[in-house]
């Protein structure tokens, strides 16, 4: 029975590279655009109301 070939690549936390497998990096980079909230409003097309003001104002995302 073949062994299974791994395929590795980087990840680069800030000035680090790890080795890692391919498709842990893959998986990660998913998890990472949707945890980024921008990214998030960018794909589903979600726009924050220009109405609200102050630092502590709710936050309220109009579809």
């Amino acid at each position: 029975m073949a062994a299974k070939e791994e395929i590795y690549s980087w990840l680069f936390v800030n000035t680090i590279p790890l080795l890692y497998e391919e498709k842990k990096i893959e998986r990660q980079s998913k998890i990472e655009t949707w945890l980024n909230l921008y990214q998030l409003t960018k794909e589903l097309n979600i726009q924050k109301p220009e109405n609200q003001t102050g630092a502590n104002a709710p936050m309220n995302y109009v579809i």
